[in-house]
C-alpha cells in the first residue's frame, strides 16, 4: 500500500525517465526527526545513522544501488536520497566512540544522542549522495517503525 502511493506521487513528481530508474531500484521508507531531517535536507548532514540492538532495518539489508524515501516523523515525505556508501559495524567489534570520532561532524546529532546509543549492537552508516526534494504528500503509514523495506 505504502510503496504504491509513494510510487504514485514520484511518477506524478519526476520526468518519466527519472522515475523509471527508481522503479529497479529497492526502495526503504526512513522515518527522520528533528532536527537532524532539516540538517539532511539542507545538505549539512551528509550521514545518516541507525543503531540498534539487534540486526534490524537497515542493518546487512540496504546497498549502495538503494533508494531511501525520506519521510519526517508524524509528516509527510519529502523527498529521496540516493546512496554513496554504506558501512555496517558491529558493536561489539568496533566501539561506538571510535565511529562518533570519525563521524561525527557528518552525522549533525546532538551530543545525548551516542549516550542514548551506547547499548546499541549494531550500527548501519549510510552516505548521502544526492537528495532530490519533492512536493510534500502523505501517505498512509501506520506503526512505530522507523525504517521500511518497500519492495
Amino acid at each position: 500500500m505504502m510503496y504504491s502511493e509513494i510510487a504514485d506521487n514520484l511518477a506524478k513528481q519526476l520526468p518519466k525517465s527519472e522515475f523509471q530508474k527508481l522503479q529497479n531500484k529497492t526502495w526503504h521508507l526512513g522515518i527522520f526527526t528533528e532536527p537532524c531531517l532539516s540538517y539532511m535536507m539542507d545538505h549539512k548532514k551528509t550521514i545518516e545513522s541507525r543503531f540498534s540492538k539487534n540486526k534490524i532495518s537497515p542493518y546487512n539489508r540496504i546497498t549502495k544501488d538503494d533508494i531511501v524515501i525520506i519521510k519526517k516523523s508524524g509528516g509527510e515525505v519529502l523527498g529521496y536520497f540516493t546512496i554513496k556508501k554504506i558501512t555496517f559495524y558491529d558493536l561489539t567489534i568496533t566501539n561506538i566512540l571510535s565511529i562518533k570520532d570519525k563521524y561525527e561532524k557528518e552525522l549533525c546529532v546532538a551530543e545525548e544522542f551516542w549516550g542514548q546509543k551506547k547499548n546499541s549492537q549494531y550500527a548501519t552508516l549510510i552516505e548521502i549522495d544526492s537528495i532530490v526534494k519533492l512536493e510534500p504528500f502523505k501517505i498512509n503509514k501506520k506503526g512505530m517503525q522507523t525504517w521500511i523495506i518497500l519492495n
